[in-house]
């Protein structure tokens, strides 16, 4: 059994697409759970009427990315039989996939297991353009090298040399995570990671517990880039983001990940301050 969670607030119109793409699944043996964070935009009423099977856990708008996650998580906990048999599958609301996705992805975890794997993510307006198929990151020096920049690819290259690739961690867009994994490491940490980078460091704890971290090639989904890239920023946004939560830049989180998984956790730190100010800098 799969565990479907997607967390979702006020893109009723990207809730409705992503349920659409699941229900034309060719793979059946899943339940779909959105844990709806205080929507005020139909959201819910939409799912009751086109998609009465899916399970609607209600927040009150304060649950943001992580609690909204460990809220359906949880809920598949207390109703599987079998947490070595069964899986989480955590999916955002703004992805499109092929009937075959959850056939793909699942082939790659029977055959790969154990393990998390993930899903390689493709630009819905620029298929070719491989946004994400794995990360290598060196925690001496905070450099993230995305799989494309190693392998030196496109999605279509990729996709024809390679079944799976290891990556050093797995974002929440598409990932294969077996319930045990939380029975072994524990939930998402609310608490130091409230709405980014939870997915990549409970990845990360994974990895450290010995799982090993794949993305399956071949399982692509399609993201809607202008529901989430990043604008450019003024200074005074980018600083901003430094003190909420709301924002990946979020010091507290950043060090938080630094002091658990970094051998020179200061060092990293700093460095990985450096590599977000000559990002923002580079966009300007």
């Amino acid at each position: 059994m799969i565990y479907i969670i997607i967390p979702v607030h006020n893109r009723k119109y990207y809730t409705q697409g992503c349920l659409d793409c699941l229900e034309q699944q060719t793979y059946r043996d899943f339940t779909t759970i959105v844990v709806d964070d205080g929507s005020t935009d139909g959201t819910v009423a939409m799912i009751d009427t086109y998609f009465p099977d899916v399970i609607v856990l209600r927040g009150d708008g304060n649950l943001w990315w992580t609690k909204a996650i460990n809220m359906g998580v949880q809920y598949a906990l207390d109703c599987t039989a079998n947490s070595a048999a069964d899986v989480v599958l955590t999916l955002n609301d703004d992805l499109a996939f092929g009937p075959n996705y959850l056939a793909s992805i699942m082939a790659s975890y029977e055959a790969n297991k154990p393990c998390l794997i993930g899903s390689a993510v493709v630009d819905i307006t620029n298929p070719d353009y491989l946004e994400y198929a794995g990360v290598s990151c060196n925690y001496f020096t905070a450099k993230w090298i995305r799989t494309s920049t190693i392998f030196k690819s496109s999605y279509q290259q990729l996709a024809a040399k390679h079944a799976i690739v290891p990556t050093d961690d797995l974002p929440g867009r598409g990932t294969i995570i077996p319930l045990n994994v939380f029975e072994a490491v524990g939930l998402y940490d609310e608490q130091n990671f409230p709405h980014y980078m939870a997915d990549v460091e409970l990845s990360v704890r994974a990895r450290r517990k010995g799982y090993r971290l794949f993305v399956s090639v071949g399982s692509v989904i399609h993201n809607y880039t202008d529901a989430t890239r990043n604008k450019k920023q003024s200074w005074q946004s980018f600083l901003k983001g430094f003190f909420s939560f709301k924002s990946p830049n979020y010091l507290r989180s950043r060090y938080a990940f630094a002091v658990r998984h970094a051998p020179l956790k200061q060092l990293y730190f700093l460095l990985d301050l450096g590599r977000m100010t000559t990002g923002f800098l580079l966009n300007r």
